[in-house]
């Protein structure tokens, strides 16, 4: 019984470090890496939390309609360190964005570099 309970224990505890491992989707899945379109727009919301940040900014369409992208970012702890916080980009504030796109075309992105106005390029995931 003794062995049955250790190895219960060992195999739980693996698993429980693992899942995240498996539970997180792979990007290229679901953004096409190999793509990079630029958009620009206004912030219209800031949601600094894990497992990443995102950002929702109005962006005007081929036709003029606005379309509200979201913009998906690194996690706090990784932003935090880079320098960057929840009010590095606020509401009503206009930007420029490199992004990769989500795949199945919805409004949705992985940022690769975000530009503000004065030509200031931060967040920059791919830069160097």
């Amino acid at each position: 019984m003794k062995k049955f309970l250790t190895l219960f224990v060992v195999v739980a505890t693996i698993s429980m470090v693992a899942a995240p491992v498996f539970a997180h989707h792979g990007r290229g899945q679901t953004y096409a890496m190999d793509q990079v379109i630029t958009l620009k727009g206004t912030v219209s919301e800031v949601v600094w939390r894990n497992p990443h940040v995102l950002y929702y900014v109005d962006v005007e369409d081929a036709d003029g309609k606005v379309v509200s992208w979201a913009f998906e970012n690194g996690g706090v702890s990784q932003l935090a360190r880079e320098g960057y916080h929840r009010n590095t980009l606020t509401v009503g504030q206009e930007i420029t964005a490199d992004v990769h796109p989500a795949r199945n075309g919805a409004p949705t992105s992985i940022v690769v570099k975000v530009i503000l106005p004065d030509g200031t390029e931060m967040m920059c995931r791919e830069c160097d």
